[in-house]
């Protein structure tokens, strides 16, 4: 077993410390991708890491706020991808603290426009499902890193840019190709925390197992029988974005050459991890309306505060669109807060602005 220096062991008693207060596992966590970025092979600080997610609390925020933007029942392959982004934005702490080697979000200003090309080709695969996407994407990130009179910088945005839309194993590539040509410790830091995700994808808590879209179709059937299945949606989509899209869609690998892949390599099922949440409701799920989850409950309430037009038709479509959402039980243990923190004030941020007390419990 490999022996680290006295402040590793010191680092990681702070993060378990850290880490045993309510929100705290995300700082916590950043303190293990710290030790990581210097020592990659701890698995002390990787396994540490995991079980900061595994705090219950920490899985129901999550599980909440990814809700807002998918259902649980959606289970799309894309929307798996979407799940993972969000996780890593909503957990990760890297962002701030790194910022200042992202400070053009845009990336570079001499080839910022390849690149917004190569980010919206992402976005068909990230927001459509269109994996085809990803190939012309990396086409032309290439052609970018290949012109720009700083390719560090370049290749320092290509990977955050994979990062933060949840393609793990494309950030860590190009990152490794960064930390391989330049010394550059923020990336490294940045490259830590991915090679993490990208290896533990499989088993955060709070997200739901793979699916191929048939618990959606199912959901779909009873919600708008006429909306596409899961297999057309993706012809439709390129269907249209043809019309405009940066380059004329093309198959990357022949359909004959593709066939004798499929033929030739074996079709071994992904196991699944061992879930600390029971996701067997999903399969028994009877696609009716149901009563409004909580979060849901207590927007309503702040919206019906406000009698104006704007919040009204806000209100209307909240509760249209949230009709088939499904209620997150909260954890039945108290969330437990540091006692050396003041606790939160919402006065002190909407100052006189009314405020449901209950508002930000699961938001």
């Amino acid at each position: 077993m490999p022996t680290y220096p006295e402040y590793v062991y010191k680092t990681l008693a702070r993060a378990r410390d850290i880490g045993q207060w309510y929100c705290g596992q995300s700082d916590a966590a950043a303190l293990c991708f710290d030790v990581l970025a210097l020592f990659p092979d701890c698995e002390e600080a990787q396994e540490l890491v995991y079980g900061l997610f595994c705090d219950e609390w920490t899985i129901y925020d999550n599980r909440v706020a990814i809700q807002q933007n998918i259902d649980e029942w959606d289970d799309r392959p894309w929307q798996q991808r979407r799940r993972l982004a969000l996780s890593y934005r909503f957990m990760s702490r890297w962002d701030g603290k790194y910022q200042e080697n992202i400070l053009d979000r845009d990336g570079p200003p001499d080839v910022q426009k390849i690149l917004n090309d190569g980010k919206i080709e992402l976005l068909g695969a990230y927001c459509l499902g269109d994996e085809e996407c990803t190939d012309y994407s990396w086409t032309i990130f290439a052609d970018a890193i290949q012109k720009a009179e700083d390719p560090q910088k370049t290749l320092f945005w290509i990977g955050w840019q994979y990062a933060d839309l949840g393609f793990f194993a494309d950030a860590a590539e190009a990152l490794g190709e960064l930390c391989s040509r330049f010394d550059d410790a923020a990336a490294r830091r940045l490259l830590a925390e991915i090679i993490w995700w990208r290896d533990n994808a499989h088993r955060i808590p709070w997200i739901p197992p793979k699916g191929d879209g048939s618990l959606y179709d199912r959901m779909m059937d009873f919600i708008d029988p006429t909306a596409p299945k899961t297999k057309d949606y993706v012809r439709e989509v390129r269907n249209e974005n043809q019309k405009e899209r940066i380059a004329p869609y093309r198959p990357t690998i022949d359909k004959q050459l593709a066939n004798l892949f499929t033929q030739s390599i074996p079709n071994e099922k992904e196991m699944p991890a061992t879930s600390i949440v029971d996701w067997s409701f999903l399969d028994k799920d009877d696609g009716q309306p149901g009563e409004p989850a909580d979060w849901v409950k207590k927007r309503i309430r702040m919206y019906e505060k406000w009698k104006d037009e704007l919040h009204t038709e806000m209100l209307e479509d909240l509760k249209r669109t949230y009709k088939w959402t499904r209620n997150i039980p909260p954890p039945s243990t108290p969330k437990r807060y540091d006692p050396n923190e003041l606790p939160f004030n919402p006065s002190e941020i909407l100052g006189d602005t009314e405020w449901d007390d209950e508002f930000d419990e699961g938001i």
